[in-house]
């Protein structure tokens, strides 16, 4: 099981299993917002959300034909992920990967879509990573929501 949680922790989601790819979309919006999305598309996808959010800790924005709407905690304002808005009733079929405590990297393949047609990428293999200037937390356990 994975759990994934916003910042303050009011966001917070419970999902079966790990991912095995992850979606790095370039759009206008999903560039911006920086997400990596996981989705959970027909009956078996919804079965793997085995805990979901309280749909008040959220808010939503949507654009053009209002299709599809991105949540936000209302807290710490972390995207947390996407729902189908025009289904009935309303369902969530992507999250954030970037919420997901536990999630291993190395373990999940990366798909990039050129929705921006640019070609252009935030996440690629080009450098080691740099050392961080931020205090050593203790890693995440299971019963932290990090």
């Amino acid at each position: 099981m994975i759990r994934a949680a916003c910042h303050c922790g009011s966001v917070r989601f419970e999902i079966a299993e790990p991912p095995q790819w992850v979606l790095d979309c370039n759009c206008t919006i999903c560039r911006r917002y920086g997400g990596l999305w996981t989705y959970f598309r027909g009956p078996e996808g919804q079965a793997k959300l085995l805990m979901t959010p309280d749909p008040a800790a959220t808010e939503a924005y949507t654009w053009q034909d209002g299709d599809i709407a991105m949540h936000r905690c209302k807290t710490c304002g972390c995207v947390t992920h996407l729902v189908a808005a025009k289904a009935d009733p309303p369902v969530i079929f992507g999250v954030n990967c970037r919420m997901m405590a536990g999630l291993d990297p190395a373990k999940v393949v990366i798909r990039r879509v050129d929705n921006s047609h640019s070609g252009f990428f935030w996440t690629r293999p080009d450098e080691p990573v740099s050392a961080s200037r931020h205090p050593v937390m203790p890693p995440p356990t299971f019963d932290d929501w990090r």
